[in-house]
């Protein structure tokens, strides 16, 4: 398949600022690329403005074309491939996908830190990132971090992921999971049972490798490596 452009989808408390290092391992690989910031009250508002903007570009691009997601992203890449069809969406690629039951939910003490975000950075960066991402990096996506509504804070809090009953049945487009058993964020787990559940195929990092979630999109190294991993799996679709 040679893609026409690509919608590339931000998750929880980012923007499409994250995107920075896969479009420039990317180039022109995948076609025009668009990196949509995506705010909504409700995670309804974030699937509408995710689909608005995947149905847009493929107008631009005149084509379907492939839509990539990272985390929540991801899940909006994955339903919005299956709202909007082969006609708009060509590929899915999604990262670190979440699914299922999450089996550790925080305490009312560390939600309540959490929504107020007075847990400082230097904290909480270790469980985003590892030494693959430079230091400097990690300080800059938490600096332009932004605070989610609160009907999006619920949903990151709740025991059961919104999406898990919307699948099977699997997305009729050519799909691929990248995910890491190194990942603090998502357990590799729900990444690979939310692949079968869509039918997708999967790529796991090697555990020794160490990739963290926002390893994913931050680390030169990393980005670069997905990059490849999308190309020559859209290529090969």
């Amino acid at each position: 398949m040679k893609p026409a452009g690509a919608v590339l989808l931000h998750g929880y408390g980012v923007r499409g600022y994250i995107w920075g290092p896969m479009q420039s391992a990317l180039d022109d690989r995948l076609g025009p690329i668009a990196t949509p910031d995506l705010e909504g009250a409700t995670v309804t508002d974030l699937l509408n403005r995710a689909k608005a903007r995947a149905r847009r570009h493929s107008l631009e691009c005149d084509a379907p074309v492939v839509v990539v997601g990272h985390s929540l992203g991801a899940v909006l890449a994955a339903v919005a491939a299956r709202d909007l069809g082969p006609e708009i969406v060509s590929a899915v690629v999604m990262l670190a996908p979440p699914f299922g039951e999450r089996e550790h939910l925080p305490g009312r003490l560390l939600q309540f830190l959490l929504r107020r975000r007075l847990i400082p950075p230097i904290l909480l960066r270790p469980r985003f990132f590892s030494s693959l991402t430079p230091r400097t990096v990690k300080r800059a996506v938490f600096r332009a971090a932004v605070p989610e509504s609160p009907g999006l804070q619920s949903l990151i809090l709740e025991p059961h992921w919104f999406h898990s009953s919307f699948f099977p049945p699997p997305l009729q487009q050519p799909s691929l999971v990248i995910a890491s058993p190194a990942d603090r964020i998502v357990p590799v787990t729900q990444s690979v049972e939310f692949a079968r559940a869509i039918g997708a195929e999967t790529h796991v990092f090697d555990e020794a490798a160490g990739v963290a979630h926002d390893d994913l999109f931050a680390s030169l190294e990393i980005a670069s490596t997905v990059a490849g991993l999308m190309v020559d799996f859209i290529a090969s679709a």
